[in-house]
């Protein structure tokens, strides 16, 4: 009997054995489905891109940025969008959304039915939610296999998000054509509003669109689309979805569309802008500094003035303005017209380094005030003894002799500045430029020398703006803003007094009229102080005005750095930061900087600098630091029987002769012997364009007697001698070199001074 039974025994087994496995088996897949509807990563919603929007100080939309998908698109709260379209979307896309648990069993049998009997894809059965699992998970094919993960997506969706979670994810992906997805950039872009504010109308016309962006276009196919709104809007009024009064609402209002393209406002400034966020995340929204309205009257300033010049073979321009309350950008304009290939108007110019001319003089003369100098202080505009080389000429033509700094300064000229650095060091004029926040000025002071007073230095219109602000801000640097909110960086330039003179001369018309008159268009109705500069062979022109409430820039040029024609006669750059300020600033009362502690006026001499005597026949009023103010009375004016007598310093003896009639004057010899020209490291430049031979500076010293014999040494080396006042010419030779002079064996004076 045991025999009979053992024959059936591994049948049991493996009968056994299959039940084990097939229920091994749904026990897994049980676990696994209950895993994967028991787990969902909230994250997945948060995978979408957005574009940027960059918006001025007011919330005006200035420019956006395509998403990282090449579209746009920003995302929207349900809240924010009116029922009238989550209303139109759900009847139109998935009329049962609110009711289903993801999926609607009999429309997707009934879509099955349909595609097998058509042969081709006629419909596909997705509810709101399994076509929001197709947008998530990038579905680009309808496959069988798609089709199956996303019924299982969209149960899932439903187990672990609201309906309002759902449709509000929904909305934000939606495709509306022309690169638009999401229907805040929809609403805004089709009828320049915001999706909360959409009429019945607007929001049917919106709903449809997504059901084929292509054939509902509203740029294209707007016949196909009315007609389907029509059928759709008579659908919902047949259906109850709609009252008769918004139906007939509807009818009678029609649809207009007010396509709203895409601003692009201030693109330089755009740009700069965008650079700020390198290696990180920009985000959604950027608020800048800019003010709209401020920028396009500017470019339509800038615009006007460059069609004046265009005779004068001037193309381009750039503008910054800056609120010196804030210390914010409000206007930039790097170039007239962005995409104007010819002019190169993409070159962000405000940002391009050119030669800047006399408005680095500002900084120069700061310096000297600083070191001991004072608005009154008497600098030598007489052009010293050279013959080739380079020294400068004022713009005039002219030598002016002694001059007050503040004249000096106001009026532009060359000469006294070109003093001034030899007598401050080309190093130390670098030095200060540099903290003003010129990075692009080369450290080595041999490769400019003087000259860089003058402008031989490359910078950026952007730099030039921020260090004129000082004047205006206490002698200090602020970085401006461009983005609200963000850190302003800030450092010292000047003590608060010196900035006080500088800013004082610069919006004196009377130190300046000498140079530019009383008509000048650097002469506005409130107090702003202005300088002007021009590079070498007119290829750039700039002006920066400066008052407590706004810093002005402007450059004008060809960005292929060809000349200009000299447009000085018919008003150029200065008028440009004129009309600029009038359009900015509406309050004329407003603009002054008021002078610091610390600062002092007296009455000058008007020739001499010094306190007023008696004796002097024209004075002035002059503000002083009371560190460095004047405690000599003159000594150039001596009263003498009734009339008075100039009695100028012995460098002026040679220009005094030549351009003063006056009967009663003098010279006073120096009060010691010593060498006039060359002074100490005085810097002179051999060039290529001119023959050696031409290229010769003379020797001068001052202090010695009619007939006095010199002997002048070289390096050491025995050069000439020569019967003062007769002076010695020397041809210039490379290298760094010592100037001695000695009678007899005694050595008098020695300077050191270099060629390049």
């Amino acid at each position: 009997m045991t025999a009979e039974k053992e024959p059936g025994k591994p049948k049991k087994f493996l009968k056994r054995k299959r039940l084990l496995i097939v229920g091994a088996t749904l026990l897994s897949m049980a676990t696994a489905l209950i895993i994967y509807f028991a787990s969902f990563d909230r994250r997945l919603l948060e995978q979408n891109t957005y574009s940027t929007t960059f918006y001025d100080r007011n919330g005006t939309a200035l420019r956006t940025f395509f998403s990282q998908d090449e579209t746009y698109s920003e995302p929207c709260r349900l809240s924010e969008i009116t029922p009238h379209f989550t209303r139109a979307i759900v009847l139109i896309e998935d009329k049962t959304f609110y009711n289903h648990k993801g999926i609607v069993l009999s429309s997707l049998v009934r879509a099955l039915w349909q595609n097998v009997k058509g042969k081709r894809v006629v419909s596909g059965g997705s509810t709101i939610t399994m076509q929001l699992a197709k947008i998530l998970y990038r579905h680009k094919s309808r496959t069988v296999f798609n089709k199956i993960s996303e019924i299982f997506s969209a149960l899932k969706f439903e187990l672990h998000l609201s309906k309002s979670e759902i449709i509000e994810a929904y909305l934000n992906r939606l495709p509306f054509g022309n690169m638009i997805y999401g229907v805040k950039q929809a609403a805004y872009y089709y009828f320049n509003t915001a999706p909360s504010r959409l009429s019945l109308n607007q929001a049917i016309y919106l709903a449809l669109v997504p059901k084929s962006p292509s054939l509902y276009n509203p740029l294209n196919h707007t016949e196909a689309l009315r007609k389907r709104w029509e059928y759709i809007l008579e659908l919902f009024k047949n259906q109850n979805h709609i009252t008769i009064d918004e139906y007939r609402r509807a009818r009678s209002e029609g649809i207009t569309f007010h396509i709203k393209d895409y601003p692009f406002v201030a693109p330089h400034f755009i740009e700069l802008v965008k650079d700020k966020f390198k290696n990180k995340e920009i985000p959604l929204r950027v608020n800048t500094t800019l003010d709209t309205t401020a920028q396009l009257e500017i470019e339509g300033i800038i615009r006007e003035h460059l069609d004046r010049l265009k005779p004068y073979n001037v193309q381009s321009a750039a503008a910054i303005a800056v609120d010196n309350r804030s210390h914010e950008v409000i206007a930039f304009i790097g170039a007239p017209d962005y995409f104007n290939e010819k002019k190169s108007g993409f070159v962000n110019l405000a940002v391009a380094l050119r030669q800047p001319g006399s408005t680095l003089k500002p900084f120069v003369y700061g310096l000297a005030l600083e070191t001991g100098y004072n608005p009154s202080s008497i600098l030598p505009d007489i052009k010293f003894p050279t013959k080739g080389g380079f020294f400068p000429s004022n713009h005039d033509g002219k030598q002016h002799g002694p001059l007050r700094l503040r004249i000096a300064l106001a009026c532009s000229y060359n000469i006294p500045a070109f003093y001034l650095a030899m007598k401050l060091k080309p190093d130390e004029v670098i030095r200060k430029l540099k903290t003003a926040g010129f990075s692009t000025i080369r450290n080595e002071p041999g490769f400019y020398g003087e000259t860089i007073a003058l402008g031989s230095g490359e910078v950026r219109l952007l730099d030039l703006v921020t260090a004129y602000s000082a004047f205006a801000n206490r002698g200090i640097v602020y970085k401006p803003a461009f983005i609200k909110g963000e850190h302003i960086p800030q450092w010292t330039l000047f003590d608060e007094r010196v900035a006080f003179l500088i800013w004082d001369i610069l919006a004196d018309p009377s130190a300046r009229f000498s140079s530019f008159g009383y008509d000048s268009s650097m002469n506005l109705p409130f107090p702003a102080a202005i300088k002007t500069g021009t590079s070498k062979g007119f290829r750039d022109k700039w002006a920066v005005g400066v008052n407590s409430l706004y810093t002005v820039g402007v450059w004008i040029g060809n960005p292929n750095g060809e000349n200009m024609k000299d447009t000085t006669e018919v008003g150029n750059v200065p008028t440009i930061v004129r009309d600029i300020f009038l359009a900015l600033q509406k309050d004329w009362t407003l603009g002054s900087v008021q002078p610091p502690d610390g600062i002092i006026k007296l009455n000058v001499c008007a020739l001499s600098g010094l306190q007023a005597s008696p004796a002097c026949p024209d004075t002035v009023e002059e503000y002083f630091d009371t560190r460095f103010q004047p405690n000599q009375p003159c000594t150039w004016h001596l009263s003498n029987h009734g009339s008075t007598a100039v009695i100028y310093p012995e460098l002026y003896r040679k220009w005094a002769s030549q351009n003063n009639n006056r009967e009663n004057m003098e010279f006073r010899l120096a009060e010691e012997k010593r060498i006039s020209f060359p002074q100490r490291r005085d810097f002179f430049f051999i060039s290529n364009a001119i023959s050696r031979k031409n290229q010769e500076i003379r020797f001068e010293i001052m202090g010695f007697k009619e007939g006095d014999v010199v002997d002048y040494y070289v390096d050491g080396k025995f050069f000439r001698q020569s019967v003062f006042p007769a002076f010695p010419m020397w041809p210039l030779q490379r290298g760094d070199h010592t100037l001695t002079i000695k009678m007899g064996e005694q050595t008098i004076d020695s300077v050191s001074f270099i060629v390049r």
